[in-house]
């Protein structure tokens, strides 16, 4: 796991890499005479892309760059990011979410069974009324007893549940005033 901010050059290293994966697989599946495997491929790339590109739309530059290289840096874990993004949120929500994405994630990270698969589902809706990620992650880890400590009224975080294998959360704006 990578603690620090990603350089440029090593977002787009890590970029450049992703990309040349996906073409090889395209390739291979092309080679193989597979033509259904690789539109699939290309499909699910795309899918891919369109959501990093959505992110923009939130108007939060630290969390949308959490989202984005989350991948390269809990390398313990296939994150795949989904959203239904209508409006840009609330900037003042940046810092406390990236900080509370960054905590629970290296809590998870750290548990981790190397020896199983684990996936990290993100889901972000925004619209005029409603701002909400769900973080959902999925495979086999030590049970976590440490609680999250998160010191902010702006944003609410809610646990659905919590086991060794299951883990979904949701950070919500705050609707007190």
């Amino acid at each position: 796991m990578n603690t620090k901010p990603l350089s440029v050059n090593d977002a787009l290293r890590f970029a450049r890499h992703d990309f040349l994966n996906q073409l090889q697989l395209v390739k291979m599946n092309i080679d193989l005479g597979q033509l259904e495997d690789a539109k699939t491929v290309i499909d699910r790339y795309t899918t891919e892309v369109k959501a990093f590109y959505e992110l923009t739309k939130l108007n939060i530059p630290y969390t949308s760059e959490w989202l984005q290289t989350a991948n390269w840096r809990f390398l313990g874990f296939q994150v795949n990011i989904t959203s239904q993004i209508e409006s840009t949120c609330n900037p003042l929500l940046d810092h406390p979410i990236y900080q509370l994405l960054e905590q629970t994630t290296k809590l998870l990270h750290e548990k981790l069974n190397p020896y199983s698969e684990q996936q990290l589902h993100v889901h972000i809706v925004c619209n005029p009324t409603e701002f909400r990620i769900t973080v959902e992650a999925n495979g086999e880890w030590e049970p976590i007893q440490q609680e999250i400590i998160y010191e902010q009224s702006l944003i609410t975080l809610t646990y659905e549940y919590k086991t060794t294998k299951k883990w979904r959360f949701h950070i919500e704006e705050s609707k007190e005033e």
